[in-house]
């Protein structure tokens, strides 16, 4: 069986021509997936916007009619494939040999077993960078230099010291993003203490989860989440502002002499959960530092990065934010415009009044960028040089929308993961040429020795979970996650495809793709949709639509219309929430089969 998936896209006249057995159309270039057994292949293919399920080529005079069958259709695609497309040397991908060879130079690690990220960071700071901030409150103006940042963690390590926290220690900070945030992290990793954190929006219940994994010696949160961690944990809360009026500064001349090996466990950083239970990432200070080292590559390839300004909008208690604003900026010596939380009129607001440069996203936020273009037009965003999207899928459609309204903004988007201590590739999102791979693995889940041998095998690969294909250049597609792949019948259906499908549809706002029980087929696709405010699409329109764009296995077979679609702050789709929750309801929707 040949799966077809199609995309329209111009024609180009070196490839050869195919059309339908059926119908005979051939004026329509696509590119098309296709699989046989467990061999994925791609390239551009003329081909009928129909899909059957054979279909013919059509050499020089286009009315001249070739039958022939699926495994030769294979064949005479891959010799085409081999005559007509040159490999790009970046990827390093050897058609012939199936082997990547890396293009790339390796950054030079520090070999010294005894070094902390902290140090690693700010103990040899230049005389000209002291004055610089390091750190912007978008709101108040108010920021932290260079020379301050050095100071202030050395005065939370002490403080934290004084209070009797030791090396092996779980701190937890339960926050949205602050000024003081990335102090508070160096703090507690420069006493060799470990540094962990959750997302603000838990509910009781999972924060009391995290508690129980860590057992921290120090919960710090705000007033308005001390509610949520009251009782969970026998010391006290204390308040994060409250602790910052009592740092207990050292000694005059005196510093805490801590070994600390970078092999130590730095921070416990929960994956994201989307289809069960999140898991504790145990992070070195060797994962940390390698990806200070990687990301600075990556960055300063010019030398010129620390005149670069960053806006933090994404949440530093996610490991894109932490990786991105503690290690990398700090790396490179810029500045990080820190926003406490995400609205698209404070983020506009702050890129245009501190002239933000490099502005690091997450999908929804793209898609806001496009739909509320008219009202972006009010900001100076002359500034913006790229934007990095990263945390969950882009659809193709929000990135070409994107690069039609911003077309001066480079859009890139990276991949990575908390097991990798952050992003491990960096690509352009249009055209998708790989710019750089920046490595990084974790040494284990905290106190889950079953999930690490699961995650990591004996020779030391990491199974990331992702389904994926490699085209003929060696590059790396990522359609989906495989625990989230819907079993419908003997069919492998991909929610992600049918999801951005559904994005394409005028009257979708947001939609996700879910299984949906069913005695016949096992489950069966079933979208959950936020229609806009004003129109009036039903059930029937949303299932034709689809219908006429995938095979038939994939289509959607039943819809229910929601208020807003769950996502994590990194906008991946919180799949479990939604199966709860139309469970819970005992959805009695007809399914076509």
């Amino acid at each position: 069986m040949i799966i077809f998936t199609i995309t329209p896209q111009q024609t180009t006249t070196s490839h050869i021509g195919y059309g339908c057995i059926h119908c005979g159309n051939f004026q329509f270039s696509v590119p098309i997936r296709y699989e046989l057994m467990k061999d994925r292949y791609y390239g551009d293919w003329t081909a009928c916007a129909v899909v059957h399920s054979y279909l013919m080529p059509l050499s020089g005079n286009v009315t001249e009619t070739h039958f022939i069958t699926e495994i030769e259709l294979l064949r005479e695609i891959e010799m085409e494939v081999k005559r007509e497309i040159e490999v790009p040397t970046e990827s390093g991908f050897s058609p012939s040999t199936g082997i990547y060879s890396s293009k790339w130079d390796t950054p030079l690690l520090p070999q010294t077993p005894f070094l902390s990220l902290p140090s690693f960071l700010l103990s040899k700071l230049p005389l000209q960078i002291l004055s610089k901030p390091a750190f912007v409150d978008s709101k108040s103006g108010n920021s932290i230099t260079y020379g301050e940042l050095h100071s202030l963690t050395n005065t939370v390590a002490y403080t934290l010291h004084s209070l009797g926290i030791k090396k092996g220690d779980v701190v937890f900070l339960v926050s949205p993003n602050f000024l003081h945030f990335p102090v508070l992290v160096l703090g507690v990793m420069s006493i060799d203490a470990i540094f962990s954190t959750a997302n603000p929006l838990h509910t009781r219940l999972e924060l009391q989860s995290q508690i129980q994994d860590t057992n921290p010696k120090l919960v710090l949160t705000t007033p308005e989440l001390q509610y949520k961690l009251n009782g969970l944990t026998s010391r006290p809360l204390v308040l994060i502002q409250d602790f910052l009026k009592q740092l207990v500064h050292s000694p005059e001349g005196q510093t805490l002499e801590v070994q600390i090996n970078q092999e130590d466990t730095a921070a416990l950083m929960y994956s994201s959960g989307t289809t069960g239970k999140n898991k504790a990432v145990g992070c070195s200070h060797r994962n940390f530092i390698a990806m200070s080292c990687q990301l600075r590559h990556v960055w300063d390839v010019e030398g010129e990065a620390h005149e670069e300004t960053y806006m933090c909008v994404i949440q530093m208690f996610h490991m894109f934010g932490l990786s991105v604003f503690v290690c990398g900026v700090l790396a490179v010596r810029s500045t990080a415009v820190i926003l406490d939380k995400y609205s698209l009129e404070k983020m506009l607001k702050g890129v245009e009044q501190y002239r933000v440069t490099r502005l690091p996203v997450v999908p929804p936020m793209v898609v806001h960028l496009v739909r509320l273009q008219d009202g972006v037009k009010r900001y100076d965003l002359g500034s913006l040089k790229e934007v990095i999207c990263s945390g969950a899928p882009l659809g193709t459609d929000h990135m070409e929308r994107f690069r039609k309204c911003f077309p001066k903004v480079r859009l890139s988007q990276c991949y990575g993961l908390t097991e990798t201590s952050g992003p491990i590739t960096l690509c352009d999102g249009v055209g998708g040429m790989c710019h750089e791979s920046i490595g990084g693995l974790i040494p284990s889940y905290f106190q889950n020795k079953k999930d690490t041998s699961f995650a990591i095998d004996n020779e030391g690969w990491l199974q990331t979970g992702d389904l994926c294909f490699i085209d003929a250049f060696g590059l790396v597609y990522i359609v989906d996650r495989i625990k989230e792949l819907i079993k419908y019948k003997a069919y492998q259906v991909a929610p992600a495809e049918l999801e951005e499908v559904l994005s394409s549809h005028p009257d979708i706002i947001d939609a996700a793709v879910i299984p949906y029980p069913n005695e016949e087929a096992g489950e069966i696709p079933m979208a959950c949709v936020v229609r806009s405010g004003t129109n009036k699409v039903e059930e029937d329109g949303i299932i034709s639509f689809v219908a006429n764009k995938v095979a038939s296995y994939k289509k959607v077979r039943k819809v229910v219309f929601v208020d807003s679609i769950p996502r994590s702050p990194s906008g991946k789709i919180l799949r479990r929430h939604l199966k709860a929750s139309t469970l819970r309801q005992h959805l009695h929707l007809s399914s076509k089969l």
